[in-house]
């Protein structure tokens, strides 16, 4: 593995593809209740995206657990099934790969709940 961090060399876990996914339909979703006017049908419908949002973004850094569970396990077996590679190496590796989708699942929620945030403050400043 090289100094150089790349995620296409992660392309192939579904997990990574599933955050990123999910990521992506929340920050679209966010940008557009900020970008769009404030009326009554904007207040519908963040009042519904409120509710559904908070699930939506703690189910990113849950699905970087799964991925890291499941790199930690191919790992293992890996390691089981060939006793005769470098062990330390394949470790090492296997390792990093499955805890990329942990750092990748906490790395995208966070701006969410700052979205979020956002949204939310932006909500209750026009009810009032």
């Amino acid at each position: 593995m090289t100094d150089d961090f790349r995620l296409l060399q992660f392309a192939d876990n579904p997990v990574v593809w599933a955050i990123l996914g999910l990521a992506l339909f929340c920050y679209v979703l966010q940008f557009n209740l900020i970008l769009c006017r404030i009326d009554e049908d904007w207040k519908i419908q963040v009042k519904t995206w409120l509710k559904v949002l908070p699930v939506l973004l703690s189910a990113l850094p849950l699905l970087g657990l799964l991925g890291t569970i499941a790199g930690l396990l191919t790992t293992f077996r890996s390691m089981a099934i060939s006793g005769s590679l470098d062990q330390q190496m394949l470790l090492g590796s296997g390792i990093a790969d499955a805890l990329i989708t942990t750092q990748l699942g906490l790395i995208t929620v966070i701006p969410g709940l700052l979205l979020q945030s956002l949204i939310h403050f932006r909500h209750q400043e026009k009810s009032i």
